[in-house]
């Protein structure tokens, strides 16, 4: 489901959703609960190959969108009581169509962690 706006009866059903398992994305980001790595947060790289740009290229788009989550927390008091609920994992990924994406990198502590 996209959203387009943090104050919308259709933001109020995508967090619904969300605590039923299901996911969102705002802004290129998106948000979806998973039970071993809580409140996931995640971002198609902007550059592929990511790793031919560099770490900080990937580090751009992972600040993005905790910047995205962050917004999203201050403008939405449902959103933010869900994000604060839960440990934050922010990833970043590449879609290889047909449903398939991979994790290219993590973002922890304020450090790029690329995936093995």
């Amino acid at each position: 489901m996209e959203i387009y706006e943090p104050h919308s009866k259709r933001f109020e059903v995508a967090l619904e959703l969300l605590q039923e398992g299901r996911s969102f994305t705002f802004d290129g980001v998106r948000f979806s609960l998973s039970l071993d790595a809580g409140f996931v947060v995640a971002i198609q790289s902007s550059y592929w190959p990511v790793e031919k740009r560099g770490e900080e290229a990937a580090l751009r788009d992972l600040r993005r969108a905790k910047s995205v989550a962050e917004y999203l927390a201050a403008e939405n008091a449902l959103f933010n009581s869900i994000y604060r609920k839960h440990p934050h994992l922010f990833i970043l990924v590449n879609y290889y169509g047909h449903g398939g994406e991979i994790e290219i990198a993590r973002y922890v502590d304020g450090e790029l962690v690329w995936a093995k």
